[in-house]
């Protein structure tokens, strides 16, 4: 299985998302409910490929890594502290910022000044504390005081990376016109001298030929011949010796039409049962549960990498 590079995109602004640098984000999420993503994922195949890598099949959707951004409003007071929901944290992972400007971690107060924009953060407990403004910098009161940081295997995050929390469905196609494409010549498997078979197993519409070379001259062999139109499979009309068949077919594209959410984490994977052509996009939904256990009256911000891998 090949490490996955397609491309997804919000569907309201285009924008390419799942990245390390732009999440897929469900904004603010609560416990015991399901947060549905406020715009469709758009999964785009951009590789353009060479005669046997246009159509990317045998597409694999799993959750890669989940953010979890916490919020609260400093009230000016001194050694304020914060307990995060989801524990432990990945240790490092955490980004925390006062009205927008990061702070710094230190493992204590003892060299910190009353400016020092520090803080302490316990991994194991989910502690965050900041100075009495002697030994480290107080957040200003009224001050947005946010924690950016990664969940580890907890009983939260094992919910969140194996399967529990995050789900995806298939429904919808964007095609580039028309939605039947023509393959101008393919190099094709051959089976023996007498079948032959299309490499990305499209739906097939109809066959031009099948030939023993990449300029189409001399024998169509396909000719009085027949195709398999789920399988891919064509009887060719006449005895083929070469070993390298080049296929020309028309095929449309099929959508998956998934009627049903499938829960995704990194041990628990949806296969999508039909390609992308290249070009072409599928419609990804996607939302998110949180487990009614997990404390989160106030609410957490959600954000999430999708990985996607596939084959041609």
């Amino acid at each position: 299985m090949a490490v996955p590079s397609l491309k997804m995109y919000r569907s309201d602004t285009m924008v390419e998302v799942g990245t390390e640098v732009s999440p897929i984000d469900f904004g603010l999420c609560l416990a015991g409910q399901t947060t549905d993503l406020p715009y469709e994922l758009i999964l785009y195949n951009d590789k353009d490929g060479l005669l046997d890598s246009d159509d990317a099949k045998e597409l694999v959707l799993s959750l890669l890594q989940m953010n979890v951004i916490e919020e609260w409003i400093s009230d000016g007071t001194p050694s304020q502290t914060f307990t995060m929901i989801f524990i432990p944290l990945v240790t490092g992972s955490e980004e925390v910022t006062v009205d927008g400007d990061e702070w710094v971690r230190v493992d204590d107060f003892t060299s910190s000044n009353p400016d020092s924009e520090h803080y302490t953060l316990d991994y194991t407990t989910g502690v965050l504390t900041f100075g009495n403004g002697a030994r480290g910098k107080i957040p200003t009161i009224g001050s947005t005081i946010q924690n950016n940081y990664i969940p580890d295997l907890n009983i939260y995050g094992k919910e969140v990376y194996n399967s529990l929390w995050v789900e995806v469905m298939s429904a919808g196609l964007i095609p580039t016109p028309p939605n039947n494409i023509n393959v101008d010549i393919e190099l094709g498997e051959k089976i023996d001298d007498d079948y032959v078979r299309t490499i990305h197993y499209p739906i097939i519409i109809s066959v031009a030929g099948v030939w023993d070379n990449i300029s189409k001259t001399g024998t169509n062999y396909y000719t009085s011949g027949s195709f398999d139109a789920n399988t891919g499979i064509i009887t060719l009309g006449s005895t083929m010796t070469a070993p390298n068949p080049y296929i020309e077919y028309v095929y449309t594209i099929k959508d998956d039409n998934e009627t049903n959410y499938s829960q995704i984490g990194l041990l628990t994977k949806h296969v999508l049962e039909n390609p992308i052509p290249k070009n072409n996009a599928k419609r990804i939904f996607a939302r998110v549960t949180i487990p009614p256990t997990a404390d989160t009256e106030s609410g957490a911000f959600i954000q999430v990498r999708l990985r996607v891998e596939y084959e041609f």
